[in-house]
Formats: structure tokens, C-alpha cells, sequence
């Protein structure tokens, strides 16, 4: 399995359990995987050391969750999958800023920008529709919140139209990978898996889905126009977890409560026989 695909797994364990896990919490969970405990704890090592997640506690009993940046690429991608908000008053926004000097956090604010629909439009601008509104306004506050630069939000006047934002987002490229990916996510069976099968597909198809739909941008319905694709893979993947999620979660369950009642078992001192009198 390509080092990606499994931190992509990994992750999405931690997404599903909703909560810090131990490594050996996260072992039991990548076993229906086929990830090998030794390659669990590796990646958990090098997604600490990349800022992916935290751990805290002594190493053997240590715990991980996903950072705050984490975090939001989470609640960004839930937001996605959710129903789109109607209506665009063909407002955007354009954020001037002032770049970073190290060329690491240059990146990381490049990667966060592009993560947002933010696309550049010269050296240090970038502009994005200021919909879905509230959404759009937080996300270029939070930026200038950073000391990064000014935003400007109204009508662009002859700078950018329809046909061209399409091409500026790939909207095709993206719309036919989505197609075909909720094509594969209609035609794959579930419905006789067991508990831990229906976790591994669900961890699997969930990291398929992040991946593609971290691309969305979070466009309007009018730039998309006819394109159906992202719709189809949300409607898509929708259906496949209404399939697979109970029993996935019974699974989920099962690992965590008896990890739980094991680490009570251990920690429990034990009590001496009483003696007869």
C-alpha cells in the first residue's frame, strides 16, 4: 500500500473514532486493513514529527489526535460533503498578502490557500467567489487575522468571467474524476461484510473520497454549470455509508470498549481473598 494511501487510512481512523487514540488502538483498527503493527507505529512517529498529529503521555501509553491544522481540513472536508448553500450575488474576494520570508511557512500558507478555493491571480494575490458567504468571509478573516495582507470583497469588473474560472479550477478534470469515482463507489458490494469489513471498506472508500474531494474547491452551482460529478460522488458515497455504517461503527465500538475494559483491568488493583475468620 503506497505510504500516502496509508496515512490517508490512518487518519481517517482517527477521523471515525472521534476521540485520541493509543497506537494500540489504532493497530486493532488498521488489522482489517492489512497494515502491519510495525507500520502503524512508524507512520504514527512521522505524522507527529510533520504536525499531523499530537501525541501526548508516555510513549508506550501515549496518545494522538489531529492538530488544530488538522482539524480544519476535517471540518472543511465535512462541509463539503454536506448540501450546498443556493444562491451567489457574483461577489469575490481578492486577499493581497504579504508572503512569509521562510520559503517552509510559504507553503504551508500556499497549501492552506489552495485547500480554500483561493487561486492566484498574480505573485501574492489570490481570489476566490465570496460564496458560500459566511463561509468565504471567515475563511479570508482568518488570513488577515495572521497579519498576512488586506482583502477586497465586491464585483469584479472584467477581470474574470465564467468561462475562465472554470479553466482557473480544472472543473472538467475534476468533475470526471468525481464521476468516476462515485461510478466505482455505486458498483462496489457491502452488503454482506462483516463488522470488520465494513470498517476496512469504510476507511477505504472515506479515504477515496477525502482525497478527491479536498479538490473542491467550493464553488458556486453557476460556475459548475451542467458538470454533475462532485454531486454524483457526494450522493454516491452518501449511500454507501447509509450500507456499511452501523455495522462499521459496531466494530469501531467493539475495539475501543474492550481496549477500554482492558486498560481497567490492568490498572485495577487486585483484591486479596478474604480469610475466613
Amino acid at each position: 500500500m503506497p505510504s500516502d494511501s496509508t496515512r490517508t487510512i490512518l487518519f481517517g481512523i482517527f477521523v471515525l473514532a472521534g476521540r485520541p487514540l493509543t497506537s494500540g488502538q489504532v493497530v486493532a483498527l488498521s488489522k482489517p486493513l492489512g497494515i502491519s503493527p510495525t507500520n502503524v507505529k512508524s507512520h504514527l512517529t512521522r505524522m507527529v514529527a510533520e504536525s499531523a498529529l499530537r501525541r501526548s503521555g508516555p510513549r508506550r501509553f501515549a496518545r494522538y489526535w489531529p492538530t488544530a491544522d488538522r482539524q480544519h481540513v476535517i471540518q472543511g472536508i465535512a462541509a463539503r460533503l454536506d448540501a450546498p448553500e443556493a444562491g451567489w450575488d457574483e461577489r469575490w474576494l481578492m486577499l493581497t498578502l504579504q508572503m512569509p520570508s521562510r520559503r517552509s511557512a510559504r507553503n504551508v500558507l500556499r497549501e492552506s490557500l489552495w485547500f480554500d478555493g483561493f487561486r492566484p491571480w498574480g505573485s501574492d494575490t489570490y481570489i476566490r467567489p465570496a460564496w458560500p458567504g459566511r463561509w468565504a468571509l471567515d475563511r479570508a478573516q482568518a488570513y488577515l487575522a495572521k497579519g498576512f495582507g488586506l482583502c477586497v470583497h465586491g464585483t469584479l469588473l472584467g477581470a474574470v468571467d465564467l468561462k475562465r474560472a472554470r479553466k482557473m479550477y480544472d472543473l472538467d478534470g475534476l468533475d470526471h474524476e468525481a464521476g468516476r469515482l462515485a461510478r466505482a463507489i455505486t458498483a462496489k458490494r457491502a452488503g454482506t461484510r462483516s463488522a470488520a469489513g465494513a470498517f476496512a471498506a469504510r476507511l477505504d472508500v472515506g479515504g477515496r473520497v477525502a482525497r478527491l474531494i479536498a479538490h473542491d474547491p467550493r464553488l458556486p452551482p453557476t460556475i459548475w454549470a451542467s458538470r454533475t460529478g462532485l454531486r454524483d460522488l457526494v450522493r454516491a458515497y452518501q449511500r454507501f455509508e447509509t450500507c456499511v455504517g452501523s455495522r462499521a461503527q459496531q466494530f469501531l465500538n467493539e475495539v475501543l470498549e474492550g481496549g477500554a475494559s482492558a486498560t481497567q483491568r490492568r490498572t485495577t488493583p487486585k483484591r486479596s481473598a478474604a480469610r475466613p475468620s
